[in-house]
């Protein structure tokens, strides 16, 4: 819900707000300089404006969805993706403009020529979004971050074309506000499309940490590797590699009939050796999940060591697994729990 209400809410501020500078330099500053009409058409000025202005909203939103807890960090990298935005989004509204022009030469009737406008601005906003999302992911080779850029631009497309469809059937009644509204309604629509478009395909994970670090030498039967057992899982943006190491995130379904179990088993669902062989388990209910610890200060939530036969505790984002070797407590192995918003990177 946070993630609809971000992007519905950027997107309508941005688009009345290149609108309102599209207007200042269209009707307000030529009045200023006493020009009476102006040689060109207003759209000329007003999509190269309003489109950057939504990419960046966009672009911005999800800089800061991904990364909740990494607000330095996302000013510091934001100037870089706003500016590919601001590019991006520039030349949509160029292209768009084109296409305006054209339509209007061949007196293709203004409805038309607005619904295109509107789609191709959605479009490249749906586009620029996922472009400078796939430079900061580290899926960006992957089948999925082909799956998210076309599905961005597609929804982004649809969005321009339903805004410009309401704004056709709102033109009569609304009169002298239909363009700020219309505007506004190309904002909102924009920010619920994308906000599906580009919601994580994964939603919970556990990151490797600290213990996972260690370089293991020697023979690999007498130093087994952590590992995932369970078909079910899998590393974000790592296919088919199976040893887990720090910094790798473990990406778990979103329900399973079957609790996942971390331990020393050879069957484990997580296998980490040294620690006791069922440690724990993992249930996993409707996009929730709970740890059961099974044994005495096995496993730690935070600083706190849960006691054996405490009722499952409920994970929250960002929270820290802390699981004990057996024979040296002075040594563990340490996950960071992810939820929404997950950030493979942080």
């Amino acid at each position: 819900m946070r993630r609809y209400i971000y992007y519905t809410i950027s997107g309508i501020v941005s688009a009345l707000i290149g609108w309102s500078i599209s207007q200042f330099l269209v009707i307000d500053l030529p009045q200023v300089a006493g020009i009476d009409s102006l040689p060109f058409y207003p759209e000329l000025v007003l999509f190269p404006i309003v489109a950057p202005s939504l990419a960046v909203a966009m672009v911005v939103s999800e800089i800061f969805l991904s990364n909740p807890t990494r607000l330095k960090a996302n000013r510091r990298v934001l100037p870089r993706y706003c500016w590919e935005a601001i590019r991006t989004g520039f030349a949509a509204g160029l292209v768009a403009f084109i296409f305006f022009w054209l339509l209007r030469q061949l007196n293709v009737p203004a409805f038309i020529v607005r619904v295109i406008a509107w789609s191709l601005i959605g479009l490249f906003t749906g586009l620029g979004e996922s472009l400078s999302w796939r430079l900061r992911s580290i899926e960006a080779g992957t089948r999925r971050a082909n799956q998210r850029i076309q599905r961005a631009a597609w929804y982004g497309l649809g969005a321009g074309f339903v805004a410009a469809i309401i704004f056709e059937i709102l033109h009569k009644p609304l009169g002298a506000y239909v363009d700020p509204i219309g505007f506004l309604i190309l904002g909102l629509s924009l920010g619920i499309s994308l906000s599906l478009a580009t919601s994580p395909t994964y939603q919970m994970a556990l990151r490797a940490g600290e213990g996972f670090e260690s370089v293991y030498g020697g023979n690999y039967r007498d130093n087994p590797r952590p590992r995932i057992n369970n078909p079910e899982l899998r590393f974000v943006g790592r296919d088919d590699y199976q040893n887990i190491e720090e910094g790798l995130s473990i990406q778990l379904p979103t329900a399973t009939k079957k609790p996942l179990t971390i331990g020393s088993s050879a069957n484990a669902d997580i296998y980490i050796p040294n620690i006791y062989v069922i440690a724990a388990r993992l249930h996993i209910r409707d996009r929730a999940i709970a740890i059961e610890s099974l044994l005495e200060g096995a496993v730690a939530i935070q600083a706190w060591r849960i006691p054996e036969g405490t009722r499952r505790q409920t994970l929250r984002h960002n929270q820290i697994l802390t699981f004990y070797h057996t024979a040296d407590e002075e040594r563990y192995y340490r996950f960071v729990f992810y939820d929404r918003f997950l950030d493979p990177e942080a």
